[in-house]
Formats: structure tokens, C-alpha cells, sequence
């Protein structure tokens, strides 16, 4: 499915006034406090004014979050430009991050979940730089794995799939990782087996905010 245009410019202006992971930050946290991801021009424009700013102002003052929601009201309504597209800026946004684990080269994005927003979050977030896909099944997800060859695995202890254990990652590349987003007694214990079997698994507490994840989900993808 295409981008949408209002998407388009909106991130454009984020990664001008920020840097690319902040932007990609930003967005997935005003997504997160967003009931529907936007579809039309109406919408994008009232999760700039609602969810975007919330995150906006998590990050920045309050005046400059008014300023960066004026500009891009003004950009996704179409009155003025996007900035132009620039070369990919390094993160000096101050955001909290921990050591994260290495990849090695580009990687797609499989999603373990019982629905599909957390990989249409990511992907509105971080845009053509990953290519996430959804799977809710647990007897689905080896094929999945075998047909995508993801780089990074998902899997989302905020809506688990029925059925979810250490199976979860057969067939895995020994290079890649599960991310296991949201932390919890189960998903210590799932991180804790995977690791036994000799597979890199991490748990990301979203007490400790997105930044981590999407820089990880950023990394891999570059």
C-alpha cells in the first residue's frame, strides 16, 4: 500500500526540524496515544493537533511543540511545502537509549501480535526504511519466517498471540534477534529460554519509552 501523501510531508518536516530517529520516535509515540492510525487528510491533520503534539511536548518545550505543530498543520493541510528530502542526520535528540544489540545489515520486520498495529505503528513511523508484517498465529509464524527471512522478530507481550513460547522463533537466522515489546514475568521467561537455545532475545519495557525500539528497528534497517 502506498504511503500517504500527508504522511509523507509530515515526516519530512520532522526529520528537517529533528533528526531521523527522533522523527520516527516521535511519530510512533503520538500513534501509541492514538485511538485509529489516520487514513485521511482530516485525520492526519487532527493527530497533529492531538496524539502528535502529546509526544511533541514529551520532547520539547511547549513553545517550540506549539511552533512544530503550527508548521505541520500548515505542511499535511497542503498551504505550504515540505522541506526538501536530506541525507539521514545522526541522533542528537537526547532521547534515553541502552546498549542495544548489533545487527548486521538491512533486515525486515516480522511482527508476532493477535492484531496489526504495532506493525502498521512501525511502519507509519519509520516508513520505507522497514518492510513489517503481522502474523497472530502461532502455528503461522514458522512459515512466515521461512518465506520472509526476517531480521528482527516482534513479538508483542501487550497482545499476545494465543499459544506463544519459545517456538516463536524456529527457523530464525542465528544473526537475528526477538524483540519481545513489553515487559512482564512471561516475557522475562520466554527471553530467558530463547537465550538458552542460543538465540539473541531482548525485552523492552515501554515504561522505558519507544526510543529504544525504534532505534533498533532504525539500525537494522539502514
Amino acid at each position: 500500500m502506498a504511503e500517504a501523501e500527508e504522511l509523507k510531508r509530515l515526516r519530512a518536516v520532522l526529520q528537517h526540524e529533528l533528526d531521523d530517529k527522533a522523527a520516527a520516535a516521535v511519530i510512533f509515540i503520538g500513534l501509541d496515544k492514538t485511538e485509529a492510525i489516520p487514513e485521511s487528510r482530516e485525520s492526519w491533520i487532527a493527530f497533529v493537533k492531538q496524539g502528535l503534539r502529546q509526544a511533541l511536548q514529551e520532547r520539547v518545550s511547549a513553545a517550540e511543540a506549539d511552533r512544530l505543530v503550527t508548521m505541520l498543520k500548515d505542511v499535511v493541510s497542503g498551504i505550504t511545502q515540505a522541506p526538501p528530502p536530506q541525507e539521514a542526520r545522526r541522533s542528537s535528540s537526547g532521547f534515553p537509549t541502552r546498549e542495544l544489540p548489533k545487527l548486521q545489515g538491512p533486515s525486515k520486520v516480522l511482527v508476532v501480535a493477535g492484531g496489526s498495529r504495532l506493525a502498521r505503528t512501525l511502519k507509519v513511523a519509520l516508513g520505507n526504511r522497514v518492510v513489517p508484517m503481522a502474523v497472530g498465529e502461532a502455528g503461522r509464524v514458522a512459515a512466515f519466517i521461512d518465506d520472509f527471512e526476517p531480521g528482527v522478530l516482534v513479538v508483542d507481550m501487550n497482545d499476545p498471540i494465543p499459544q506463544l513460547g519459545p517456538g516463536v522463533a524456529q527457523g530464525l537466522d542465528e544473526n537475528a534477534l526477538v524483540v519481545l515489546w513489553g515487559a512482564n514475568p512471561k516475557a522475562t521467561q520466554l527471553a530467558e529460554t530463547l537465550q538458552r537455545q542460543g538465540i539473541r532475545a531482548t525485552v523492552f519495557d515501554r515504561s522505558e519509552g519507544v526510543a529504544g525500539l525504534v532505534e533498533l528497528v532504525h539500525g537494522a534497517a539502514t
